[in-house]
């Protein structure tokens, strides 16, 4: 049998705001989703130390999942199973120019020597197009990762895949690769409330504002593929329900549509076997994005990415 893990990205509003049982009921719904890899944005409230550790504290022991929280305002955080993945690199993350920076580590496959894979979580600016594109360029590091490990042929570099790269993008997917079916992108005057269409759209050389897929195709060029579009074309596969709209049509921010999202490096999409959109209503304005990997697949694909014996 193949040994199945589950990524969830999750994007909880506020982190509750201050409701403990809105929050407690959402890690319970977290954990039933029964994570190997938890992306989370909005922790606010958590901390390292204090009051706010506390809190962290037990959100991994109702996940039962261990984890760090990015630098700065801990606005994201990170957690995984130590049972299936052991911490290598916990990376400095504290960018210049983000209000809610990045968490990212690096991965071993429990059970390898050096099966190493890199895993981020990131919330792009809710307001600025301008910010979001330099973000989405900085996300393009975790894909840059080259490590040197020890061959009997000595020493030989590596650069590490993103395993996972789960974040609430506030953009839209490429219109020109939406899957057919697919819920198109909204139209600026589908967006009623001004601030948000500026939020969501930029203005083009020629004067015309355009809505906001940047950081989308920046990802894609630098090999950082989009799961869900992956899986809704896998023959039998879940079809459109992966590409289900993350958040619902409201007034500010217009029809529903897809801004949460999780990419992974282009070669290790064979090892994508499933991906569904979990309904939060209730307990966030963002429904929460779940893939299934078959890791026996990619530890297959990784080694023969890099020529290693078992």
């Amino acid at each position: 049998m193949p040994r199945h893990i589950t990524v969830v990205s999750s994007n909880f509003e506020l982190n509750g705001n201050g409701d403990h049982a809105t929050w407690l009921a959402m890690q319970q719904r977290l954990a039933g989703l029964r994570p190997t890899i938890l992306c989370r944005q909005e922790t606010f409230g958590y901390a390292p130390t204090g009051r706010g550790s506390t809190l962290f504290g037990e959100s991994k022991s109702i996940t039962k999942l261990v984890g760090d929280l990015g630098p700065g305002k801990h606005a994201t955080a990170l957690y995984y199973d130590p049972e299936v993945f052991e911490q290598i690199t916990l990376w400095d993350t504290e960018w210049p120019g983000w209000l809610l920076h990045p968490t990212a580590m690096t991965l071993r496959v429990c059970g390898t020597r050096d099966v190493d894979m890199v895993v981020g979580c990131a919330h792009l600016s809710y307001n600025s197009p301008t910010k979001r594109w330099t973000e989405a360029e900085d996300l393009t590091r975790f894909a840059d990762r080259v490590e040197t490990y020890e061959s009997e042929h000595g020493p030989r570099k590596r650069k590490l895949p993103v395993l996972a790269l789960g974040m609430d993008t506030n953009s839209y997917v490429d219109p020109d690769r939406l899957v057919p079916g697919e819920l198109a992108i909204p139209r600026l005057e589908e967006i009623k409330d001004p601030p948000h269409r500026a939020h969501r759209s930029y203005e083009t050389a020629s004067g015309e504002r355009v809505m906001d897929s940047r950081p989308d195709r920046i990802l894609l060029t630098a090999g950082l593929e989009d799961v869900a579009r992956h899986a809704a074309l896998l023959p039998g596969g879940p079809g459109l329900a992966a590409v289900a709209p993350t958040v619902d049509e409201c007034d500010t921010h217009g029809p529903a549509h897809r801004v949460d999202r999780v990419c992974t490096t282009d070669w290790l999409l064979p090892a994508v076997v499933h991906v569904e959109v979990a309904d939060m209503k209730g307990l966030s304005d963002h429904h929460t994005v779940v893939v299934t990997y078959d890791l026996d697949m990619v530890v297959d694909l990784y080694r023969a990415r890099f020529a290693l014996t078992a």
